[in-house]
């Protein structure tokens, strides 16, 4: 059954999350059906906090959709992270890695390594977030600019960075310390608090901060 049909009969609730992107995107490219293409963006983004995606050429190029289709799941992603964040009810508050751990959790299930970034407030609520990069940092994926250009534009006051390790390990690695550090130093040089860069893997987590 067609997710539109099986919407009709049995409710939204009916339907799986990948049946959801399809109906979002409407229809697959000449090569990949839609079905294909949405559990391929779902094992790469996750859902929703995960499935954050900036910009139509982030998954036109990858994904082979069109421009019109991205649009769609760009502005649906948005119009839900903004309904979300209207009620009180639904601000996240971080004091410590393990609230970050609970709250992406589902990060270290990812076999592609991803660096996300969390950026709060004098409060510690959580007031913006994306995914900065695709790929480890070993290959240089991402600058430190990278890191404090959005926290800039959102005006937060601190940051925590997350990136998962898809070895089930979350011991860092020798590029891990280093960029850490460098990370460290430029937020000392832009006066934004660096508070934490969290590995996540599986059911673990390496907290820096905890571990001096």
């Amino acid at each position: 059954m067609l997710p539109r049909e099986k919407l009709i009969k049995f409710g939204i609730t009916s339907l799986e999350n990948h049946e959801l992107l399809a109906l979002i995107l409407g229809h697959g490219s000449r090569t990949e059906n839609i079905f294909s293409i949405s559990k391929r963006l779902l094992n790469d983004y996750g859902i929703n906090p995960l499935l954050k995606i900036q910009n139509t050429a982030e998954i036109t190029s990858i994904y082979k959709i069109g421009p019109t289709q991205a649009a769609k799941l760009i502005a649906a992603v948005e119009l839900g992270r903004r309904i979300y964040k209207k009620s009180d009810n639904n601000l996240v508050k971080i004091t410590n890695a393990g609230d970050v751990f609970d709250y992406i959790k589902p990060l270290g299930d990812f076999k592609r390594e991803i660096i996300y970034g969390l950026y709060l407030n004098t409060r510690n609520i959580l007031v913006h977030e994306e995914i900065l990069a695709m790929g480890s940092l070993e290959s240089s994926s991402i600058h430190t600019k990278d890191i404090f250009y959005p926290a800039i534009t959102n005006n937060t006051y601190s940051i925590i960075l997350v990136h998962n390790h898809p070895s089930e390990d979350p011991t860092p690695s020798e590029a891990d310390i280093c960029f850490t550090k460098e990370v460290e130093k430029a937020s000392i040089l832009l006066q934004i608090p660096f508070l934490d860069h969290i590995i996540i893997a599986k059911d673990r987590y390496y907290s820096f901060n905890e571990n001096n």
